[in-house]
This record gives C-alpha cells, structure tokens and sequence, in this order.
C-alpha cells in the first residue's frame, strides 16, 4: 500500500532563496518511511526490543523541478516496491499540495542489522507482500555505472564529529554525511547552480570525535561530480554522485503566495 503524510515547510528547512533544501526533502522521506513502519510495526523503537535495527544503504533522488518554496505544504508518499533477502526498497514522491506539481522522486534501500553485532539479517517475511507496491517512481532499481574521477579532489573539508551529528543509534546522522558533500564546493558555483539528481551510498559508519574529511571530485561526465566522505582511518563513510544544473530565477513575489491560509 501507499503511505502519505504532509509537512509545512519551515524556516529550518528553506535555503536562502527561500528553496526547501534536499535535508529536508530527505527528512520528510525518512520521517515518512518510519511512520509507516511505526503503522506496522516496525518502527526503530519497535525492532531495537529484539537488538535490531533499520539502516538506510543508498537513496536516488530525482529533481527535475525547482525545489518547493516557502511555504508551500508538500505531500510525501512512500512504498514498498522491492524486497529481497538482505534489503527493502522503498519508492517516493513528494508533491507540493497546493499546485499538485511533483517535484521529486525517487527510491531508498534499507537493511535490518544486528544492533549487537552490526550484521546483517534476513528481511524475508519481514514485511507482508500485501503490502509490495510493484511501482517504480524514477526507474528500476539498478547499479549506478562508475565514474572517472579526476586524480585529485577539487575541494576539501575537514569535520570533526559532535553531538549534533549523532543519531539515535549513536553514529553520525547519514544526512550529515549528504549535507557535508554537498557543500564541499566553490561557493561561486553554489550560488548559481543546484543538484537535479543525486545518488546516495552509505557505507560505513562514524562516531563522536571521529575526524572526517570530505572530497568533491569532477568526472568524466559534464556537471557531474563526486563527493566521498571518508574517515581518519581512510573507510570512505558515503559517496554523493551528483549532477547540477543553473539554479532557476526566483519567482516573481506577486506570483508566490507566501502567506497561506490553513
């Protein structure tokens, strides 16, 4: 089945041009994923009772359209597209409640481990296959193909991980991790042009007090670039490719109503 649930952006969530920033477009989709396991009962609360836990391994996001302004109400629906014996695959699109316009799609991967261990366990029977959604929102779910990075990095951006980093497992956040790469740019570049499309690996984990070193990379692929984030001991943590494009003129203010009434 589809699950929705709808957010207010807030002043937390808007980049300067007033754009909801890809945090929290991907808050709103993991918030969204644990309310439905929550409906199920699967939520992190419930599964932590058996020393299990959810851990998200790769997101896709497609952002064909200019991220939702302030404060414009987005709608987030999420299924279960995919499920396989170490993974569950879970497909979304946001849509901005007032215009009907989607704005994003995309799918996430998720794997139970051992809270103990930090293994992974068996998904098979987890979820009801009544549930399986067979609905792809931005295309089968395949491997990535590799890209050419150049030798050195462009841009480098050390970090030393704090408490605010840290999630409820006591590891650092995974939107931590995209929230770094992104911004390990010139921020002339930034400032005129925005993600359209990301893909999204999480590999390793990092805890309170790790230093951390994040390292964009150009490719062999125009507008495309890679972001590693990788740890003191040299595990690369996450690997951001993503793609930009000239970010859009903001909208006239007589055509954007700010304000809406409830």
């Amino acid at each position: 089945m589809k699950y929705s649930t709808t957010y207010q952006i807030t002043a937390a969530q808007i980049t300067a041009r007033y754009r909801l920033t890809i945090d929290g477009l991907l808050t709103f989709h993991e918030n969204t994923v644990a309310r439905y396991l929550t409906s199920i009962g699967l939520a992190a609360f419930d599964v932590q009772k058996k020393d299990m836990t959810w851990v998200i391994t790769e997101i896709n996001l497609s952002l064909p359209e200019p991220p939702t302004m302030w404060s414009e109400d987005v709608e987030m629906t999420v299924w279960v597209s995919e499920m396989g014996a170490l993974r569950v695959w879970f497909d979304f699109e946001a849509k901005e409640v007032h215009s009907g316009k989607v704005t994003a799609r995309g799918n996430s991967c998720w794997s139970m481990i051992s809270m103990s261990e930090r293994k992974l366990l068996s998904c098979e029977g987890l979820i009801p296959e009544s549930e399986l959604v067979k609905e792809f929102a931005a295309g089968p779910h395949k491997r990535r193909s590799v890209l050419k990075l150049s030798e050195n990095p462009t841009e480098t951006l050390g970090h030393s991980v704090n408490l605010i980093d840290l999630d409820f497992n006591g590891h650092t956040n995974n939107r931590r991790y995209v929230q770094m790469a992104l911004v390990c740019f010139d921020p002339v570049y930034l400032d005129k042009n925005r993600p359209d499309s990301l893909n999204i690996r999480f590999l390793h984990e990092s805890r309170m007090g790790d230093e951390i070193v994040n390292e964009t990379y150009s490719t062999d692929v125009p507008d495309t670039f890679v972001g590693r984030v990788v740890s003191g001991r040299g595990d690369e943590l996450c690997r951001v490719a993503s793609h930009w494009t000239p970010k859009e003129p903001l909208p006239d203010i007589a055509d954007v109503n700010l304000v809406r009434k409830p």
